[in-house]
């Protein structure tokens, strides 16, 4: 009730009665406790409480014209409102020697929670040395959380196995669970509003229950051995933000928490149900290290049923131990996965390192069938190369040797006629043969396309022709070769063709009447193309003659080697060869 004021309740004992038999009617009401007390010496007394959200003292001595105290403190009271001296859950006040005190406080609590009245007198020093020791025990669960934390984020750095993301999110969100329900969050990180730090605790509570359910569905390979249980849990994670948003708005809008606490107890209930029927399913279907996994989840609910219990049996009692139980339980639970993870993954190493060894074996073995095949390949390739060269050499010696029969029959048929004619085609084929006897010496086809030395090549060609035809030796022979070029060997006939048959067209019709006869030749090299000219100081080609037999023979040769001809006809005769893009192959 809020009609009365302090000062009215501290002169009038008969509104109150003893709190053994005291009853009330409404769990959010406001209430007044009034009591004495007297010390023996001056001291520096303390009025500690665990869970009033907002709590008022009024302190008088029982002496004329003392004065009224008033002070505030509670859990949702923001910082600014607090007295100084004072915490949200404890008054300090100094009490002199053998004066009697009137207290007077007001009760407030929102939370729908039963009215507890927890309210301890102590001595300041008694005070400060069991609230360390309460938040030294409270502490390293924090802290070994805390670096279990690090650990595990470490250990998904090195490795980036994705269930350590999980069990990171299980870790720290239960750590600041319980961070939240011993009141340090809002000391930390809410001092201002302190409602608002109240009501994260919940979502901390949901999201560390994501992150386990993640990573039992993740590690487990539950998609695969059951695909209902997968859809099932599927389901109940998505409902877990759904569960956090309702309770947030509960206790945003009502301050209802005993309500969203039985919402949140239903729905861990129905997680505990799904929990006992993946465990039955998939037990057989567990190695030795998923099941460090299982018996985390076990040790789990456990915790649950236990806290369940708690909370429908104590109320808000069970909060002042449930926080070091959560985080106790939960570094326990996450060294349990922490180890099964590690084993796993230890496994998956093992694995692996044995398979590469599997496959550095094969690998060997195949190397091994390969090298044998090789080596059978080369041997008969090698066989089979001696046999094509001993082929080759075989067809080289024949064709030589039937050119030479053909150059010999030619001769001998040459000495025996008398028409001119004749004499001059037999004349033409020896020529031509002996070309090809020139290329024909110069081809290694056994050894590779060896390439021709060009000038000697030409030059053998001209001894012959001179032979042949010129026995007397009056035509006079300029040739102009570098001696380092070389001519590619499968160029090597055309371009003995077209010179052999140049020189015999300049010996049959060039002379007749020249006085000094002269043939000169010259190649040479130019940027990408080579260039070869003739000429005779003869009489030249007749007008009425368009073609010969020769000139025809020349011309394809050259179309046939990709080249392009000019023939002058001034002062004899005059060819110029243009082989671009070094076709011939010339170097």
């Amino acid at each position: 009730m809020q009609k009365y004021t302090a000062k009215e309740l501290l002169k009038n004992d008969s509104l109150f009665q003893p709190l053994n038999r005291f009853t009330y009617k409404g769990k959010t009401n406001a209430f007044w406790l009034k009591t004495r007390f007297k010390s023996t010496q001056q001291i520096s007394v303390v009025i500690d409480f665990r869970h009033l959200t907002f709590a008022d003292l009024y302190l008088i001595a029982d002496t004329p014209g003392a004065v009224l105290m008033h002070r505030s403190a509670g859990a949702l009271r923001a910082i600014e409102q607090i007295t100084k001296g004072d915490s949200r859950y404890h008054f300090s006040f100094k009490a002199d020697k053998n004066v009697s005190y009137i207290l007077l406080i007001k009760s407030e609590h929102i939370k729908s929670y039963s009215p507890i009245f927890d309210f301890y007198l102590s001595e300041r020093y008694q005070f400060l040395e069991k609230k360390f020791e309460r938040e030294l025990n409270e502490l390293w669960p924090q802290g070994a959380s805390a670096l279990l934390f690090i650990y595990i984020f470490l250990r998904w750095v090195s490795t980036r196995y994705r269930p350590f993301i999980w069990l990171m999110l299980f870790v720290g969100a239960f750590n600041l669970y319980g961070i939240g329900l011993n009141r340090y969050m809002i000391d930390w990180f809410f001092a201002s509003a302190p409602w608002m730090g109240l009501l994260i605790v919940q979502c901390c509570l949901y999201l560390g229950l994501f992150g386990l359910y993640m990573l039992l569905l993740d590690s487990w390979n539950i998609k695969e051995r059951d695909v209902k249980l997968y859809r099932w849990g599927k389901t109940l994670i998505y409902g877990l933000p759904l569960m956090a948003a309702i309770i947030f708005l509960i206790n945003y809008y009502f301050t209802n928490y005993q309500l969203t606490a039985k919402i949140s107890t239903n729905f861990l209930l129905v997680l505990f149900v799904y929990s006992v029927v993946l465990l039955v399913k998939i037990w057989k279907k567990l190695d030795k290290h998923e099941r460090l996994l299982a018996y985390g989840l076990i040790c789990f609910l456990m915790t649950n049923l236990m806290s369940t219990a708690g909370i429908y049996g104590w109320g808000e009692d069970y909060y002042i131990v449930l926080p070091s139980i959560s985080k106790a339980v939960s570094v326990c639970i996450a060294f349990l996965f922490l180890m099964g993870l590690n084993g796993r993954l230890k496994k998956f190493e093992d694995d692996h390192t044995h398979f590469l060894k599997e496959l550095t074996l094969l690998q060997q073995h195949q190397n091994e069938l390969l090298e044998q095949n090789v080596k059978e390949r080369t041997k008969e390739l090698s066989q089979r190369n001696a046999h094509i060269e001993t082929l080759i050499n075989e067809l080289n010696h024949r064709v030589k040797n039937n050119l030479q029969v053909l150059y010999g029959l030619n001769s001998l048929r040459l000495a025996a006629k008398d028409n001119m004619d004749a004499d001059g085609i037999l004349k033409d084929n020896i020529s031509r043969i002996k070309a090809m006897m020139l290329v024909n010496d110069n081809l290694q086809l056994g050894e590779g396309n060896q390439p021709l030395a060009l000038k000697p090549f030409i030059e053998n060609i001209i001894k012959h022709s001179a032979q042949v035809f010129d026995a007397e030796n009056r035509v006079a022979f300029k040739v102009s070769i570098n001696d380092g070029l070389q001519l590619d060997s499968s160029r090597g006939l055309p371009l003995g063709l077209i010179v052999t048959e140049l020189i015999v067209n300049s010996y049959k019709h060039a002379f007749k009447n020249c006085v000094h006869p002269q043939i000169t030749l010259k190649i040479e090299l130019k940027e990408n193309a080579w260039l070869m000219y003739y000429n005779d100081n003869g009489s030249g080609m007749p007008e009425n003659v368009i073609s010969s037999f020769g000139t025809d023979l020349i011309r394809d040769l050259t179309r046939q080697m990709q080249g392009e001809l000019e023939l002058t006809n001034v002062n004899g005769i005059f060819y110029t060869f243009i082989f671009s893009d070094n076709r011939l192959g010339i170097s």
